[in-house]
């Protein structure tokens, strides 16, 4: 049997670490061997690294501090000689071990940020050449009513612009949307199905653009 490569992404307040969990417990419950990869813990150094910096050079938004292009040349030397090589030998390694890979957020949760920040992700194209491919790549959607319930420390504002650079990064990348207003049990069964499926095109080619829930 093929292994399979899963990423979930998505906007804040939908649900991605909980949905993350919940497949990843009822993909091994199924007999199938899941490791669980959460992609923040590759990118927070670098994000504490900015922090500090940003503070220290006396700016109050880390995202206008990112826009340097002193602080992009060193973002690009991290991304690609820290981010790139953890996470595609963490991702080979589980492979070796025989163990598929659903993962919480990707590279694709990195540009939507870059793009909300009003510029493009360092290195973006070349990043998106060498990271493994997935072979699914699901990005939770909802209502701004619910992610506003779940975020409400975010604005109107805020959420509606990020919604708009999850609906490109689905256009550009073929990425299958599926909507957490559905009740949590349809969510999940609709995902296992689509994994089930991707399981038995092992003798095919990667699969097509992704459908909608």
């Amino acid at each position: 049997m093929r292994i399979l490569l899963v990423t979930l992404s998505g906007t804040h307040g939908t649900g991605k670490s909980t949905n993350a969990g919940k497949c990843y417990y009822l993909l091994n419950k199924q007999g199938l061997r899941f490791s669980y990869l959460r992609h923040q813990d590759l990118l927070d150094p670098l994000g504490f690294v900015l922090r500090r910096a940003a503070r220290v050079f006396g700016f109050k938004d880390t995202a206008d501090f990112e826009k340097i292009e002193p602080v992009r040349t060193v973002s690009s030397l991290y991304y690609l000689f820290v981010y790139l090589p953890l996470l595609a030998g963490g991702i080979r390694a589980r492979m070796l071990l025989g163990y598929n890979t659903v993962a919480d957020r990707y590279l694709y949760d990195l540009i939507a940020g870059s793009w909300d920040n009003g510029m493009r992700l360092p290195l973006e194209n070349l990043l998106s050449r060498l990271v493994p491919r997935p072979d699914i790549s699901f990005v939770f959607d909802a209502s701004e009513k619910r992610i506003l319930a779940n975020r409400p420390e975010h604005t109107l504002e805020y959420i509606m612009n990020e919604k708009q650079q999850y609906n490109k990064l689905v256009r550009v990348f073929g990425l299958t949307r599926v909507s957490t207003d559905n009740p949590p049990e349809v969510v999940w069964n609709y995902i296992l199905h689509e994994i089930e499926t991707a399981f038995s095109r092992q003798n095919q080619g990667r699969s097509g653009p992704g459908a909608q829930l």
